[in-house]
């Protein structure tokens, strides 16, 4: 099964309507919205300072890059007309944020329009990311900035012991639901490779918390990945499902991914 955030566009509204769900569920963690505020917060920005996120989804990132005190104006990119009307529909009436439908490869948007880019858990489903990435050196302005926050998915894990039955399905939905599950071993490099001088690399532990709504749909996905492959049979998948459900009851939920963060500029003489 290909990523289907890759051709998002493509794919039929009622299934982007589940995954717009998906980001939503994760964007509001408490987890996730640490991570995002600590790298955030590693931004040098300029007063009245003009943000770009491509890949916007439903647009929780775009609204928080608002927040930022030197940020006056973000827009939000994202190929998908669903997600897209989402985002403009949770977050509509708010001064200074928009959102459009567009290619992170190739916008609309003039030379040097922006101080601040971002790819959040975007990069990795984006085919033939370096001209993500110069497109982004593209419009942002010299001495801009760029932002990419992404999973390091081959670290994923639901894992209590050996041989325990969720992980085939975390496996499962990272192989089919990422475009490149190992961008974050190379992001650093292919950032330098588009002529950015890259300032700062962190890692981000990720642990899923008490709820652990997101990883729950990672193990459904996952199961549903296996049933649609003819791996696992609907009631085994079913059971993994419910058997995830019961750790979360009984607090020995465990879910674990590494993520990554790289901070760069856009030379002055770019």
């Amino acid at each position: 099964m290909p990523d289907p955030y890759a051709n998002i566009a493509a794919i039929p509204d009622e299934t982007v309507a589940m995954l717009s769900g998906v980001l939503q569920t994760r964007a509001q963690e408490a987890e996730m919205v640490a991570m995002r505020q600590r790298y955030f917060g590693w931004l040098q920005l300029r007063k009245g300072s003009k943000a770009i996120e491509f890949g916007s989804g439903p647009g929780d990132v775009t609204r928080d890059l608002l927040s930022l005190p030197e940020v006056d104006n973000a827009v939000g990119v994202d190929p998908s007309p669903v997600m897209v009307e989402d985002a403009r529909t949770r977050h509509g009436g708010v001064a200074g944020l928009s959102f459009e439908i567009g290619d992170a490869r190739k916008t609309r948007f003039d030379d040097h329009s922006f101080d601040v880019a971002v790819f959040h858990t975007t990069l990795c489903h984006v085919p033939n990311p370096e001209r993500a990435l110069a497109e982004a050196f593209r419009v942002l302005k010299p001495g801009g900035q760029l932002a990419v926050f992404d999973g390091d998915y081959v670290t994923g894990t639901a894992s209590i012991g050996a041989n325990d039955p969720l992980q085939p399905c975390v496996d499962a939905f990272f192989e089919n639901y990422v475009e490149n599950l190992w961008l974050c071993r190379s992001l650093a490099a292919q950032i330098s490779e588009a002529g950015f001088e890259v300032t700062r690399k962190d890692a981000h532990p990720y642990l899923a918390g008490q709820e652990a709504q997101y990883f729950l749909s990672v193990v459904d996905r996952g199961a549903d990945v296996l049933v649609n492959a003819g791996t696992l049979g609907p009631d085994c998948a079913g059971a993994v499902k419910a058997e995830a459900r019961r750790r979360v009851e009984e607090g020995t939920f465990f879910g674990f991914i590494s993520f990554v963060s790289v901070i760069a500029r856009k030379p002055e003489n770019g």
